[in-house]
């Protein structure tokens, strides 16, 4: 194993290394590592990437994709491409600082659609406003939204003169 390779490392190097800086960073490269060898025991077990989420299989978990939709649902598998099968899944959709779930059944996310994933917590479906709310929030907020732009243009085509702060506030609304 790793730990029995470590522990046959040499304590000291030979003296093909003559510089002394070369050299005494070179013995303090080996002692690190001799002395390490307890904190290499807590990374055996890490798995990088999306197959970290091995460990929550079973569980609720959370996927933001890249589209921003966000999807929750209990992880039932995952493959070495990051593929994810969700059961039981919703698709949780925000407006105003609340949100709303819409039932997705089983569901498939391809790995390459994955931005951000990780266990949910015991509340995940707990507090969720009634659908036709939020859609009516989200669609209030995207007519603002789209109200906002038009008033940037339009005062961009008619070029008359806005402050900096107005015009700063205007930019702001605009990248909302």
């Amino acid at each position: 194993m790793i730990g029995d390779k470590v522990s046959t490392l040499p304590t000291t190097l030979p003296k093909k290394t003559t510089h002394p800086v070369a050299r005494e960073h070179a013995d303090a490269l080996v002692d690190a590592t001799l002395s390490n060898q307890d904190s290499d025991s807590l990374h055996d077990n890490y798995t990088p990437g999306i197959l970290s989420m091995i460990e929550s299989m079973d569980r609720p978990v959370l996927v933001h994709l890249r589209d921003k939709r966000t999807v929750i649902g209990v992880l039932s598998s995952i493959d070495s491409y990051g593929n994810l099968l969700l059961s039981n899944t919703v698709e949780r959709v925000y407006a105003m600082g609340f949100h709303a779930d819409i039932p997705r059944g089983l569901y498939l996310v391809r790995g390459e659609n994955v931005a951000l994933a990780g266990e949910m917590g015991d509340m995940c479906y707990e507090d969720a406003k009634p659908l036709d709310q939020i859609l009516h929030w989200q669609e209030m907020e995207r007519l603002a939204r789209d109200e906002r732009k038009r008033r940037v243009r339009q005062l961009s085509a008619e070029a008359i003169f806005i402050t900096p702060d107005e015009h700063t506030a205007l930019e702001d609304d605009f990248y909302q």
